[in-house]
């Protein structure tokens, strides 16, 4: 017989598979040799924001895959190389993000999606 309260526990490595996925799915594949994201059709009718969360949302996806990344975050001169987006729109989108708490800075500057931010990531890309 299982313990129900230790069917609740988790590892803060642990991140939703499904979830993750299902938010990313219709928007980009993830490329494991150019350990990056393949824009869909979709994606050019993202604004900037939904962009950046797709992105950032994709290195954790590519992390849990053991794709050969040396960080989950991305610094914002990668997340703007990545999504075409100018540098100019990413910093401050990235500032609002980290307000809005979507976003999470490590010590090296970079930005990452906390695992108790997806939920509010799909609802935000959602509305979009």
């Amino acid at each position: 017989m299982t313990d129900e309260l230790e069917a609740l526990v988790v590892s803060g490595k642990d991140v939703d598979r499904k979830l993750v996925a299902d938010i990313l799915a219709p928007y980009v594949r993830l490329d494991k040799d150019a350990l990056n994201i393949r824009p869909l059709e979709a994606w050019n009718e993202l604004k900037a924001q939904p962009k950046i969360l797709i992105y950032l949302l994709s290195r954790k996806a590519m992390l849990a895959l053991d794709f050969s990344l040396t960080a989950e975050g991305g610094t914002p001169s990668e997340v703007a190389n990545n999504t075409g987006l100018k540098q100019g729109t990413v910093n401050p989108a990235l500032r609002g993000l980290l307000d809005d708490r979507l976003v999470a800075q490590d010590k090296d500057g970079r930005y990452f999606i906390p695992n108790h931010a997806i939920e509010r990531v799909k609802t935000l890309i959602a509305e979009q």
